[in-house]
């Protein structure tokens, strides 16, 4: 490992978060108004906690970590979605010092390391606030769990064991997942860890017990609270539901949950706004790959498509990385590793990387694996490794061609990793800068709430809105603030009449739809509460800068009709 003094750290990381900072700035303000269903749920759960109701934010599926990180802010008086902005690009600095430490690993030069810190910087301010998630604090904390694990204390030093325990039990916190990786993962690396480190006495069997023990009891300390919590609620011992209503979503007959392609649901408590605050409170139909030779090929299909999406997150179609450039520096890898002595060091860093990625891997998929954001740790530290090969190419040819030539080559080839990692998400930070300069962006969804609650109409209620995905109803809902069924599967009167007795609907508000709004006004059993006409505002269509979940069309006319 280089040793870099004291003072020209402090400068890096001084450049390095001002970088960020300018970059999520600019990022935060574009982006400013997107939503996600996952982010509004935790922002309910986050108000709940403000308002001194812990046990209404308690639920099997969603961790609980970020909502209580946004909690604080709302209760300070923030507003939802700029509370989420705050912490979630504060997380973005957490993850970025993480690739700081991270780097350390990978023992690269002052230059190396800054340049890589920097490229980290732009593609984590984007991270931080495309949606409102947890992904980028679960990133910041697996990739500080990586850090100590990989040390070379882990076996000597119980204090790190019991440290690599506590981050896996908040990790646990922050997304259900941190649960089964750890106890796959932590044993592993110790096991891996006594192979390298076993001398003349033979392989250090007992110290590598002694570190799982300890770690275990870190990672039961932080995990216990939360599972005791959930149990409690649910009467069962539950440590989360959030991977079997996944599993169950994309089971051979499903097409995504549920409450988002059609029906009503009503929520189990009162105080939800919409069911997806709690998704396990649906019963969703399991199913096994061994049920059935039909079954067992929808999971190997799964898995194929699992395993190409997940190259397709790194290589091939990476939002974030270019293609092109990316095979290059994959290419570089064997000439490194040719023209290099493999030390005992270097064989343990290969090592902990690709065991690392295989057991994070191997559970996401048998389960999903398509979305780039659960993999925000290893980007990084697909990052780092590539200036890594770029390092020992540099090294490796230092005493073959002359300064110049080295210096000719080395530039070159940094091109084309920089090129690599920055050309996507550069783009993504020109086209931000442009919305911020040139696009005067509202929040449509708090406009249109705002118009709605203007009539006075009783709760819950459902929606017959044939322009925009279903998303875009509870985005609305969030600003209402009163209690949302969804959409009725039925086109005519009665139909939807049954659906909404059975969900005991009180209201219902129709976008456009002149033909059944018409005949629900004629219609003795509903009262027509109110209609409203919103402004054909075409800055409603580019919203959030986002093509997922904006508005798609145009719905002029609202009415709002109650039960009798």
């Amino acid at each position: 490992m280089k040793s870099v003094p004291q003072s020209t750290q402090k400068n890096q990381l001084i450049i390095i978060f001002l970088t960020y900072l300018i970059f999520a700035s600019i990022f935060g303000y574009a982006y400013r108004y997107a939503l996600s269903p996952d982010g509004i749920s935790l922002l309910r759960l986050a108000g709940y906690i403000a308002e001194g109701n812990f046990q209404q934010s308690v639920t099997r599926v969603w961790q609980p970590l970020i909502s209580w990180l946004f909690s604080p802010f709302i209760f300070l008086g923030f507003e939802g979605l700029t509370a989420a902005r705050i912490v979630i690009s504060l997380s973005g600095a957490g993850l970025l010092l993480c690739t700081w430490f991270m780097a350390l690993r990978f023992d690269l030069s002052k230059s190396m390391r800054l340049i890589a810190l920097l490229i980290a910087a732009l593609l984590i301010s984007f991270w931080s606030v495309h949606l409102i998630a947890d992904d980028v604090l679960f990133a910041a904390l697996i990739l500080c769990y990586i850090y100590f694990v990989t040390g070379p204390e882990i076996l000597t030093n119980r204090k790190t064991s019991f440290y690599c325990g506590i981050i896996g039990g908040v990790s646990y916190l922050a997304h259900h997942y941190a649960f089964p990786f750890f106890f796959a993962h932590f044993p592993l690396l110790l096991v891996l860890r006594g192979y390298f480190d076993r001398d003349k006495e033979g392989y250090p069997m007992k110290k590598v017990l002694i570190s799982w023990g300890v770690g275990i009891a870190g990672f039961l300390i932080i995990v216990s609270a939360w599972v005791g919590a959930v149990s409690v609620k649910y009467g069962e011992l539950t440590i989360s539901s959030k991977g079997s209503v996944a599993r169950a979503a994309i089971g051979p007959e499903k097409k995504g949950h549920p409450f988002f392609a059609g029906g009503l649901y009503k929520p189990k408590y009162n105080y939800a706004m919409h069911v997806y605050e709690d998704p396990s409170e649906v019963k969703f139909n399991t199913w096994s790959p061994f049920e059935s030779k039909e079954y067992f090929v929808h999971q190997l299909n799964l898995i194929i498509e699992n395993i190409n999406a997940i190259i397709n997150n790194f290589v091939k179609q990476s939002p974030f990385f270019t293609f092109p450039f990316v095979v290059g520096i994959i290419i570089l890898i064997p000439i490194s590793l040719l023209l290099n002595p493999l030390t005992k060091a270097k064989k343990y860093m290969y090592c902990w990387i690709i065991l690392t990625f295989s057991v994070y891997s191997s559970g996401l998929i048998l389960i999903i694996a398509r979305s780039p954001r659960r993999f925000y740790a290893f980007m990084i530290i697909f990052i780092l490794l590539s200036f890594h090969f770029l390092e020992e190419l540099k090294n490796s040819i230092s005493d073959v061609i002359s300064d110049r030539r080295k210096k000719i080559m080395t530039f070159y080839l940094l091109i084309i990793i920089v090129s690599a990692f920055t050309l996507k998400p550069g783009m993504h930070f020109l086209r931000a800068l442009n919305n911020v300069i040139a696009i005067d962006q509202v929040n449509p969804y708090r406009e249109i709430a705002e118009q709605i609650k203007a009539v006075e109409f009783p709760s819950p209620y459902a929606i017959i809105r044939s322009a925009q995905k279903p998303h875009t109803d509870y985005y609305i809902a969030y600003f209402v603030d009163k209690q949302l069924l969804g959409r009725p599967m039925s086109t005519d009167v009665e139909g939807v009449t049954k659906e909404l007795k059975a969900a005991d609907a009180k209201s219902l508000i129709v976008f456009d739809n002149p033909g059944i709004v018409e005949k629900l006004r004629k219609d003795k059993r509903y009262i027509h509460a109110g209609a409203l006409i919103l402004k054909n505002n075409k800055k409603y269509l580019n919203p959030i800068n986002t093509k997922v979940d904006q508005i798609t069309g145009w719905d002029k006319e609202v009415n709002i009709f109650t039960l009798k």
